[in-house]
Parts: C-alpha cells; sequence; structure tokens
C-alpha cells in the first residue's frame, strides 16, 4: 500500500479537491493525452493500427488510480493494479512498446495535475500543491507495474528491438539531432544511420499483432528499420532495398518509396499509412502505388475541405431525404460517370424517376450536374464519405 504524501491542509481545501475531481471529464482527458502522445507519423484515414481503445484504456486506467489515490489518500495497492497490470499486457500484445505506454501514464499524471491547478484561483492552487504529489508519486508505482507486464508477456517476438527501432524511427521522422542514442540504438539494430532512407508501411492482410512483429523482426534483420504497432509495419530502408523476398508473400500489403528527404519522412509515411489502409478495405494486396488512390490521398491531406465539401453536397440531400435514395442516387451518377442510362440501369429506377432526382439533388444542393466543375465537387464529396464511412459511420451536419 503506498501512502498519500502529507498535505497539512484545511477540510476546504481538500471539499475543493474532491470537487474537482469528480467534476473531471475522463474521456475529455483521454481524447487530450491520446492527441499529446501521437508522436510517430500514421494516416489520417483510420485503418487497423494499435486499436485506440488499448492506449485509451491506459489512460483511464492510469487516471482511475490518480483519482482514488487523491479522493482517498492511500495509494493502490496490489489487487487494484492489477487492472493496470493486465492493460500494459494487452498494449503489448498488440505491440506497443513499454515505452509508449510508460509516456500515456506520465501524460495522464501530468493531465491530472494541470487539470486541478487549473481549476483553481492562484492563491489556492499553493494549497493543494502538498496534494499534487500523488500524481509524480503514481508515476514510480506505473513505472514498476508496466515495466514487470511487459517482462511477463512474451508473445511478441524481438520486443526489445521493436521498441528500440519504433523510437528510432519517431525520432528520425521527426529531425531530431543525432544523439549518443540514438546512435547506439542504430548499431544494436544493425542500421545506417547516414541515410539516406526511403520510407514505407506494411500490413498482413488477416495477420495478428504477433504476426506483424515477426515481419518487423525479418525485415530489421536485413539491416532496414522496422518496428510493428498492431496491424502495422513501418520503417525505413536503403535506397536499393529488395522487397522481392517479402511480396512472395500474397497476404502482403505494401506502399513504400524511394529516397525521401528528411523533412517530407512523416508526411510520406502518413500517406503510405492511409494507402495501406484503402488498399486492405478494396481487398487489394501486393506493392500499392500513390497513383491508385490520388484523389483519396489528397483529401485526406485536406480533412476540413473534405467535410465541407460532403457537408455542402451530401448534408441538405440528407436532410430532406433521410432514406437515403437521393445520396444513393448521386453515389451512383458519380460512379458511372454521371451517365443517366447507366445510372437508371444501375440503381435500377426508370428514367422519370432518375430525372426527377436529379432535380431534387440540384435544387437541394445548389449544383449543377450538366457542369463539370459540379460534377468533380459531387465526386470529390462521394469519395471521401465512402473514404471515412468504411471506418465509422458519417454523421451530416
Amino acid at each position: 500500500m503506498h501512502d498519500m504524501p502529507r498535505a497539512g491542509v484545511g477540510p476546504a481545501v481538500v471539499s475543493r479537491l474532491r470537487s474537482i475531481l469528480h467534476g473531471l471529464d475522463s474521456e475529455l482527458l483521454v481524447r487530450q493525452v491520446t492527441c499529446e502522445l501521437s508522436g510517430t507519423p500514421a494516416g489520417r484515414i483510420a485503418g487497423r493500427g494499435c486499436p485506440p481503445g488499448v492506449m485509451g484504456d491506459i489512460i483511464r486506467r492510469s487516471l482511475e488510480l490518480v483519482r482514488n489515490w487523491l479522493l482517498n489518500g492511500q495509494g493502490p495497492d496490489e489487487n487494484v493494479l492489477s487492472d493496470l497490470y493486465e492493460t500494459a499486457r494487452e498494449a503489448a500484445r498488440h505491440g506497443v512498446g513499454a515505452e509508449a505506454v510508460i509516456r500515456a501514464c506520465c501524460g495522464t499524471a501530468r493531465a491530472v495535475r494541470s487539470t486541478v491547478l487549473q481549476a483553481v484561483p492562484p492563491e489556492g492552487g499553493t494549497c493543494l500543491l502538498p496534494h499534487l504529489d500523488v500524481p509524480w508519486a503514481f508515476l514510480d508505482v506505473a513505472l514498476t507495474t508496466v515495466t514487470r507486464a511487459f517482462a511477463d508477456q512474451r508473445d511478441l517476438p524481438s520486443a526489445d528491438g521493436n521498441s528500440r527501432a519504433a523510437t528510432l524511427f519517431a525520432r528520425i521522422c521527426a529531425g531530431a539531432a543525432t544523439t549518443i542514442e540514438d546512435l547506439d540504438r542504430a548499431e544494436r539494430l544493425g542500421f545506417d544511420l547516414a541515410g539516406p532512407y526511403g520510407p514505407f508501411v506494411a500490413a498482413i492482410d488477416g495477420g495478428s499483432a504477433a504476426a506483424h512483429a515477426g515481419l518487423a523482426a525479418r525485415i530489421r534483420s536485413t539491416g532496414a528499420l522496422a518496428y510493428a504497432e498492431g496491424h502495422r509495419v513501418a520503417g525505413l530502408t536503403g535506397p536499393d532495398f529488395d522487397w522481392g523476398g517479402f511480396l512472395v508473400d500474397r497476404t502482403l500489403i505494401l506502399a513504400a518509396e524511394p529516397v525521401t528527404g528528411d523533412r517530407a519522412l512523416a508526411e510520406a509515411v502518413g500517406n503510405m499509412h492511409d494507402l495501406v489502409t484503402l488498399a486492405g478495405r478494396a481487398g487489394r494486396r501486393g506493392r500499392i502505388l500513390v497513383d491508385d488512390y490520388l484523389t483519396e490521398l489528397m483529401l485526406a491531406n485536406s480533412p476540413r475541405l473534405a467535410e465541407d465539401i460532403v457537408r455542402r453536397v451530401l448534408g441538405p440531400l440528407d436532410t430532406e431525404d433521410p432514406s437515403g435514395a437521393l445520396s444513393h442516387t448521386l453515389r451512383s451518377l458519380a460512379g458511372h460517370g454521371f451517365n443517366r442510362t447507366a445510372t437508371a440501369a444501375a440503381l435500377p429506377a426508370h428514367r422519370n424517376t432518375l430525372l426527377y432526382r436529379i432535380n431534387r439533388i440540384e435544387r437541394l444542393s445548389g449544383l449543377d450536374l450538366d457542369r463539370h466543375a459540379h460534377r468533380e465537387l459531387a465526386r470529390l464529396a462521394v469519395v471521401w464519405e465512402d473514404t471515412v464511412r468504411a471506418a465509422a459511420p458519417v454523421r451530416h451536419a
């Protein structure tokens, strides 16, 4: 059992602290910490990487432990810590590095402390400071628990190498200055830190987290930098890297680029995350090229503009026609190059019915579907909605 640091403050301060803690918005804090932790490049289109729920659970468990410690005045015993232990092991099973889990615990502790301080006037913050030693005391407990959980979780091969590769990859993509630690990581991995680098993202269709960890280990064995996080493998290769031996596996989805400048690495990796996600949804395998999904990637790089287009084009249709017939008609038109005969046959619908729907679509959206620019706007709206809807239902404003 871990005792709470001595406070030596009056009941009014304790009452105020309890009020703040009971009013904490847990989900808002989870989103805040998750955003702060996104240190490695990732795609903007939701895919099958490390499930968001895994890291969210780490943050929620940490929040619960810190809050209860502050409220009860006593630290967690082994029974209470077992939840954090099991959640950390689940993260390990999904290929998340121990460093990432510890950063999540640290981020949660800082967020709780900051939230409490911001909720009281400056003069009251001084009185609460003794209580706010608790988040730092929690970090000692969390470090021990997470380290033990990862030591006990041996399902994933090359876990140490994976964590080392993930850290080095993130630092290279962020353009961080090379440190002695970076040189040591590169030497241990057998990776040429001098560059130049060709970024890649790969996934195994239907593969488990362990299978992806194994793929990352095999790629590292060739001298490339590779790390697995859930159902994705990302990394950097030399300019003449040969993917032939890996592409023999017909379940592999690979997006790889030639040598990319350091400043463009993060953007390139983000695009390749999206490419692999889109290809996986479409049932594509093998090597995927940017040209295969150029429109989706352009929209993904401007998500706010893409959502504005969807709201402008499809929002009024869904509002006036909850059945979805008008949206479905516009989607069919876009899919058939706005050929009305082909669209009527595909729906199926009588030609007069199709003309009636087109007139309603134009009246509600303000588009003229005989104009090329307006047709292209409608096509972009349909492409982006279908891209996002593949991960979750889209709600129009």
